[in-house]
């Protein structure tokens, strides 16, 4: 995670959740924005904690893989079905490098009596309750763009203190009255003040690709099939570049591309990705733009190899591939490596409409691609003479993923949260 930094960090996450939901662009980033401002006045939080909460509540939105009308969200997060808080949560929880701040995201639309009830300490409680007020005025404003500061001031004097803590509510009001500029503040303001103080923050490389990884994760695991191809594509892509005796910087880049290939994804409907058969028409076509969608949210904010080796994982050497049909000459050797580590991701995973394929099966299929012109000649060999253990860990890497997946699944349809890390 050396070629990224705190400021690409923060664009690739802000980026990726505004395309999940165009209604809620900004949203993370102003949630954030008002509780660092808040967190700040109170002396009971280190620096390094308010870091630590403002990453999180960043990503708090990180479980609403469905679209859910902007008024449910406004109402008791556990009145629904579905609960994006607690679908969030556990990612938080298994993922990021903060997990013991993951429950004020859990909260974060419930009542302040079940927050109260909680097992959090003083200080996560009255974080979560804060979190759910600012977290209300914002779904607010974005219900009502029109509204003016005043407008935005009655609406927070009008919020129910049987479910918002009145602490909780003073407090924000006397900040949101500080700030607030005609219904909204200003969004650059916000990026760029979170930015200059999560600067500041010591952070390791390790937390760097935690923080990463929960997002692609959380967009990963939207699908039983999309949870184990990436976990795999990564793990192939990295012993292939390694197989190549590739130096350590390249090979850096071929992990964080293979691990950012499919961040588009978080654009295409679960529908599609969880798609019974093999997809035409219509359904292909926004299947496909998943890649358009990552050159998108990656641009100018990953070095220009990284981004390639990202987007270039469907393009093949005979320029028939997608999305920019790119021939033989213009694709590197990370790039070449990545779009056969992908291929075999596709290949030994368990579809709806197939079974994981042999080691035999998908070593003739790729050798049939590279006899074809689509694959490369030397990625393909070194991957034959090397087959059993790179399919011993294609097969690892799908285990190790669906044991995750069908965890945070249980534990989600349950009902019931296991604290602790």
């Amino acid at each position: 995670m050396n070629f990224l930094s705190h400021e690409n960090l923060m664009d690739i996450i802000v980026s990726a959740l505004n395309r999940m939901d165009e209604r809620l662009t900004g949203h993370g980033e102003r949630v954030a924005y008002y509780m660092m401002l808040l967190l700040e006045q109170d002396p009971r939080f280190s620096f390094h904690e308010i870091c630590k909460i403002t990453w999180l509540i960043l990503l708090h939105d990180i479980g609403s893989f469905q679209k859910i009308d902007i008024s449910s969200l406004m109402e008791t997060e556990f009145d629904h079905s579905f609960s994006h808080a607690r679908y969030g949560y556990l990612f938080l929880k298994y993922f990021s490098p903060f997990p013991e701040y993951s429950q004020i995201i859990l909260y974060h639309h419930c009542s302040r009596h079940e927050i109260d009830n909680s097992n959090m300490d003083d200080k996560l409680c009255w974080t979560a309750k804060c979190m759910q007020v600012i977290d209300m005025i914002d779904l607010y404003q974005i219900s009502h763009p029109k509204s003016a500061g005043q407008e935005i001031v009655r609406f927070i004097d009008s919020l129910d203190t049987n479910r918002f803590d009145p602490d909780a509510i003073g407090a924000v009001r006397g900040l949101i009255f500080t700030h607030i500029e005609q219904g909204y503040v200003v969004q650059e303001k916000a990026h760029n003040d979170l930015l200059g103080i999560l600067k500041k923050m010591d952070i390791t490389e390790a937390q760097k690709e935690a923080l990463l990884q929960t997002l692609v994760s959380s967009i990963d695991f939207r699908s039983h099939y999309t949870a184990l191809h990436c976990a795999i594509m990564v793990q192939v892509s990295d012993t292939l570049a390694q197989l190549c005796q590739l130096n350590s910087e390249v090979r850096e880049k071929i992990h964080i591309g293979a691990t950012l290939h499919d961040l588009g994804k978080i654009a295409i409907p679960v529908h599609i990705l969880e798609s019974p058969g093999k997809l035409i028409g219509d359904e292909w076509e926004i299947m496909k733009s998943h890649v358009v969608i990552t050159n998108e949210i990656l641009k100018n904010k990953v070095c220009d190899e990284v981004l390639q080796i990202a987007v270039r994982h469907h393009e093949t050497l005979d320029g028939k591939g997608y999305p920019w049909g790119l021939g033989e000459e213009e694709l590197s050797m990370p790039q070449r490596i990545v779009a056969v580590a992908d291929i075999v991701s596709a290949l030994s995973e368990e579809r709806s409409y197939k079974t994981p394929f042999s080691l035999e099966r998908i070593i003739d299929i790729l050798e049939d691609m590279c006899s074809q012109g689509k694959l490369c000649p030397q990625v393909v060999h070194v991957l034959n003479s090397n087959s059993q253990k790179i399919y011993d860990i294609a097969r690892k890497a799908a285990l190790d993923a669906s044991d995750m997946y069908d965890k945070i699944y249980k534990e989600y349809n349950s009902g019931r949260i296991i604290s602790g890390n």
